[in-house]
């Protein structure tokens, strides 16, 4: 931790007085890292029981956990070879739509923070120089998350996978679109169990506080307003972190899956953990649905 800190502190001082500089060590920094992580070998480790069969196809390479192989199993099933994605939120080197940049048609990266923008433009170009992407800066809130879309895809360009990862207001900015795409990957709080229809309130500028449970929504609450927007819980992933969503016309390539049955507990923690901790939230200012 301490190296970490004088790492950053340095870069810190060599960003106030010599940008230029600093742009270019985290970039070629940035280069290193992608490249070790996208040649990586598979990773197949499962983080939690109770695993429904869409579960056997998890992977992971450069997203977080195992969504790259629930993701590619997803399209591969659809026979979609080009595809246009959304990604709100992401790392440079780890997100859920880098294992699928072979098939992308026109992709969007959205992110509130700076030096990951400036990372991912740089190896994107460097690694996909021919693959139509757009690295933007902005923060995503309910305001703008349509025109957004809109100004970087016009009506006839359907969206097909649509990742929301901002810790936080997720559950409204999915509320918010008005726009169909056919799938949908979006963080859920597992802390919050499998009974309640709950999100943290709304703030515009949302920041997350990484030492807190306190962040996102419920995994039913998520269900509850997929399901009033035509779509259909598919996939969990074992680490208890992602929700797919499928859209309604597309269901029949899928298993549904009912929340209750399927609703799944990492590992790691001790389930008399995890209801200490629901107990906590409660006692927090959360917002109930239904």
């Amino acid at each position: 931790m301490k190296i970490k800190k004088l790492r950053e502190n340095i870069l810190g001082f060599v960003k106030k007085n010599f940008l230029t500089l600093y742009k270019v060590i985290i970039i070629i920094g940035g280069y290193i890292k992608f490249f070790n992580k996208i040649n990586r070998k598979k990773k197949y480790t499962k983080f939690s029981s109770n695993l429904d069969k869409i579960n056997d196809f998890e992977y992971q390479i450069t997203s977080q956990n195992n969504e790259d192989g629930i993701i590619n199993y997803i399209f591969d099933k659809l026979k979609i070879n080009k595809l246009n994605f959304i990604e709100i939120g992401f790392d440079y080197y780890q997100n859920n739509s880098l294992g699928i940049l072979n098939k992308c048609n026109k992709g969007l990266f959205i992110d509130g923070d700076t030096k990951k923008v400036i990372i991912l433009r740089a190896v994107l170009k460097l690694f996909y120089p021919k693959t139509e992407i757009t690295v933007q800066n902005a923060l995503v809130n309910i305001d703008n998350i349509n025109k957004i879309k809109q100004q970087n895809f016009n009506d006839q360009e359907e969206i097909d996978f649509l990742s929301i990862d901002v810790d936080g207001i997720d559950y409204y900015l999915l509320k918010e679109i008005n726009f169909k795409p056919k799938l949908i990957c979006i963080e859920y709080n597992f802390w919050f169990g499998k009974d309640l229809s709950c999100a943290v309130p709304y703030k515009k500028n949302y920041a997350l506080d990484s030492l807190s449970n306190y962040v996102g929504a419920s995994l039913k609450a998520l269900t509850e307003l997929a399901n009033s927007k035509g779509y259909h819980l598919i996939a969990i992933d074992s680490a208890c972190i992602n929700a797919f969503f499928i859209r309604d016309d597309l269901k029949h390539n899928f298993e549904i899956l009912n929340l209750e049955k399927s609703f799944k507990y990492p590992f790691k923690f001790k389930k008399e953990f995890v209801a200490e901790i629901k107990e906590k939230l409660l006692l927090k200012d959360l917002k109930y649905f239904n």
